[in-house]
């Protein structure tokens, strides 16, 4: 019986601001399975919470695909010094219509 990696791989372009508050834009590789996640590694480190922005990458595709806002949890150093995040999901924020300013 042949059994099916949980891992599957795809191409992205990763774009935001590391922890220098420098913009970046970075393709990498987004890496998910079923218990991790989904993760990038990137060749800079980003502040902890930082929201960062990741598209696919795809070279057929005839229109570019929207980005997608995720909150980047620092996972670990690689041995050649990149840096793995987790993705996580972003929920929206309050509007600042909901509060009242005195």
């Amino acid at each position: 019986m042949e059994t099916q990696s949980l891992t599957q791989t795809g191409m992205v372009e990763v774009s935001g601001w590391d922890e220098d508050e420098v913009f970046f834009v970075e393709r990498s590789e987004l890496g998910w399975d079923k218990y991790a996640g989904k993760n990038v590694t990137l060749t800079r480190m980003l502040t902890e919470g930082s929201i960062i922005f990741v598209r696919p990458i795809q070279p057929m595709a005839l229109h570019r695909a929207n980005p997608i806002a995720y909150e980047a949890e620092f996972v670990r150093c690689s041995p050649e010094g990149n840096h793995q995040f987790r993705l996580n999901g972003v929920q929206p924020r309050p509007s600042r219509e909901n509060y009242t300013v005195n």
